[in-house]
């Protein structure tokens, strides 16, 4: 198989110096970075539209030699999307084809720049450019993108319908995506994403895409699964890059405090309540946990208690023995007092 820098010296070499610099620019095959119409015509001294037919002319012009001299490369290009499912997102097939299919030409300087161009001209696999719904992408016929099509219907609205949490704590849409190959379609459509921790779902969740501090504090503590102090919150969003600057710790605290799901369970410690962590003072949460266990003695009170809240003993045993709200029995036991 001819080298594609080879190729492309063969094919440019048919080429005026207009044309080429035309082509070169606005497929980036020389350093990587497109040109506008606009720079391009500036530099050469014409209207935009004109660099738009030059580009059309000379693609149409190119296309049957590139046809020919790339036969290799196409059909094995091609062969390759087919194995993958028949459609692939465009940066990845690119990086595929560098790593396994095209590796003798790997170390070529703007690779995927080069390989993209040839194919286009080739007119071979079909290419669907990146539009407001879909990342760019490869398909090798028609019949492969309408199941593609279907299936990210199908997903869409699985994941509307399911919610977050059937997809992302429990994970649901796995029994959809049952391959490699229908989970890396998942990455085309722009409204699906993935979160730092790997999670699937649809970008508008706060899961997927954090875009308030609460927000961001929010998967914070649903990943860690452990209550934390709210400055160690803020470090944690740092950490897992979830905002472009830091966050300002009293920030952080400002907002965990206004949100209800988040519940104060120490000195500037929170968690959950989704986790389990109940909302109110060391005396209702007291009083919710004989209500639902009957009457206990003082240590199985501070066992409980201690699942709830980061407080010293001395604190929970002076709110339990508060006789306007709680009795104690006879054998020992509290209970909550009745009205």
């Amino acid at each position: 198989m001819k080298s594609i820098d080879r190729l492309l010296e063969d094919c440019f070499a048919m080429l005026s110096p207009k044309q080429r610099r035309v082509v070169v620019g606005r497929f980036g095959l020389k350093g990587g970075a497109k040109s506008t119409l606009q720079e391009i015509g500036d530099e050469l001294g014409v209207t935009r539209e004109r660099v738009r037919q030059i580009e059309a002319q000379t693609m149409k012009k190119l296309s049957p030699m590139i046809r020919a001299e790339a036969e290799s490369l196409i059909t094995v290009a091609t062969r390759h999307l087919g194995s993958v499912g028949g459609v692939r997102r465009d940066d990845n097939f690119m990086d595929d084809l560098r790593e396994t299919v095209l590796k003798s030409d790997r170390d070529v300087k703007n690779f995927a720049e080069k390989v993209r161009f040839v194919l286009l001209a080739a007119g071979e696999p079909r290419y669907a450019p990146a539009t407001d719904e879909m990342h760019a992408y490869w398909a090798t016929n028609a019949a492969a993108e309408k199941k593609f099509a279907d299936f990210v219907k199908k997903v869409t609205d699985f994941f509307k319908k399911a919610g977050t949490k059937k997809i992302v704590d429990e994970k649901a849409h796995l029994a959809l995506c049952k391959d490699m190959v229908t989970c890396h379609w998942l990455s085309i459509p722009k409204h699906i994403g993935t979160n730092v921790f790997g999670d699937v779902g649809l970008r508008e969740w706060a899961e997927i895409e954090p875009k308030t501090v609460r927000d961001k504090a929010y998967l914070v503590l649903k990943k860690h699964e452990k209550p934390l102090h709210f400055e160690d919150i803020a470090k944690h969003i740092a950490k897992y890059k979830l905002a472009a600057k830091p966050a300002h710790v009293q920030t952080v605290h400002n907002e965990l405090i206004k949100d209800e799901r988040f519940v104060l369970v120490g000195r500037g410690i929170y968690a959950l309540e989704e986790h389990g962590y109940e909302r109110g003072t060391v005396r209702e949460v007291i009083a919710k946990l004989l209500k639902r266990n009957g009457p206990m003695d003082a240590k199985r009170v501070l066992a409980l208690v201690n699942e709830q809240r980061f407080l010293k003993q001395n604190t929970v045993l002076l709110a339990l023995q508060n006789r306007k709200y709680f009795n104690r029995l006879d054998d020992g036991r509290y209970r909550v007092k009745e009205a």
